[in-house]
């Protein structure tokens, strides 16, 4: 696919793909609470995805940051989340697709020629992807996939499913020995969408899976799935956080507007010191969570328990952020008919769960924390015996 749309850098070629198009579908998608398929096709036209690729087996972080900013800035987060999966999944095939059919697919869902959506949550599982309860087995020279996944983003519209799976050897009790395969959604039976709280057009639904697949379709064998799955969720866990500020910057924004047109006990909201500094330290926060991504972005490295750090964070001061826009709106910020910052704020809360809870983010860090021992004596032991 060409590239070459007389566009210098990939921060403008955002610019000129992010048009009044994209802006029309995401209003309707808000409407219609269902996720538009062309935005999508839109962006893969305009070259969004082959020139943040190009020939890379990893993406260059400053324009995977980029990306997420300008999906952030739609006041969607459904857009944007919808989005920043169909990129993840592109980054599994780009490090992992090793045969013919897995980098034409790579190619087809660059050109947004297919659509592809990841299978990960279990009704009783959630984030235990360690312990699926979904089964693949090897049959007449191919696998079959067999099981059920409960929210499945993308799915209505999908042509290719990435479904965690393990191998039919393991122990239901013991987890582990997960694997990775790609399913065509034809061999998919997709439940109708979820009627959500917050995020609405992201097509989210239940699917059941009794598929058999080419030998070529398997991305991850048993036991190597993991490792494979937890990177392409670490690109989406990234492009969170730098959906986050760009939405908070809107949010802000508009909350700022109103409080220099809102009049309350004869002065501005503005000219009210608790408001105003209470948004100015939102603001700050915000700032350095932007400065954060520039950091890791100059790093140029996707590390997993980073990406678990920022998304947690960042998904924590955005609902802060969306709280606290919404108190300040007053009633009027209730009224669906008036303004969006009560959709924002119900959208907001997608981020501390979707792509790993909190929870989950905060023990792979915890996991990488190492203790100051040699300190730690030295601070703290008298005559060789330590303090309590």
């Amino acid at each position: 696919m060409s590239v070459d749309n007389g566009v210098q850098t990939y921060a403008e070629l955002l610019d000129a793909a992010f048009d009044e198009k994209v802006t029309a579908w995401t209003e309707q998608a808000e409407q219609t609470q269902r996720f538009p398929r062309p935005l999508l096709e839109h962006l893969g036209t305009a070259g969004v995805f082959a020139r943040k690729w190009e020939r890379r087996k990893q993406t260059d972080l400053h324009d995977h940051f980029a990306l997420g900013r300008h999906l952030g800035s739609l006041g969607s987060a459904a857009i944007g989340v919808g989005v920043s999966l169909h990129d993840s999944a592109i980054a599994i095939l780009r490090r992992f697709g090793r045969n013919d059919f897995l980098t034409d697919l790579a190619e087809r869902a660059i050109a947004t020629d297919a659509v592809l959506c990841i299978a990960a949550s279990e009704e009783q599982g959630g984030s235990d992807l360690q312990n699926s309860e979904t089964r693949i087995f090897p049959e007449n020279g191919g696998y079959r996939v067999v099981g059920a996944k409960k929210f499945v983003s993308l799915s209505p519209i999908a042509d290719y499913v990435f479904v965690v799976c393990r191998g039919v050897g393991d122990d239901l009790e013991t987890g582990g020995n997960v694997a990775l395969a790609a399913v065509p959604i034809e061999q998919v039976e997709v439940g109708e969408p979820y009627q959500k709280l917050g995020a609405g057009p992201l097509d989210t639904a239940p699917i059941t899976i009794d598929a058999r697949i080419p030998e070529e379709a398997l991305i991850a064998r048993p036991g190597t799935g993991l490792a494979v799955i937890s990177w392409g969720l670490a690109h989406e866990r990234l492009s969170v956080p730098a959906q986050i500020v760009a939405a908070c910057d809107v949010m802000l924004g508009v909350t700022v507007a109103r409080m220099m047109d809102r009049s309350q006990f004869g002065k501005k909201l503005i000219d009210h010191q608790a408001l105003r500094l209470r948004i100015a330290d939102l603001q700050s926060r915000v700032d350095v969570l932007r400065y954060a991504l520039d950091g890791v972005a100059a790093e140029g490295k996707i590390n997993l328990r980073t990406a678990a750090a920022l998304k947690a964070s960042a998904a924590n001061l955005g609902e802060e952020v969306a709280a606290e826009c919404l108190h300040i709106f007053g009633g009027i910020g209730y009224l669906e008919t008036h303004t969006p910052i009560g959709r924002w704020w119900r959208d907001m809360k997608l981020a501390r769960v979707g792509g790993g809870t909190d929870e989950v983010l905060w023990e792979l860090v915890a996991a990488a924390m190492k203790p100051d021992n040699e300190r730690y004596q030295a601070l703290f032991t008298v005559t060789g015996n330590p303090t309590h």
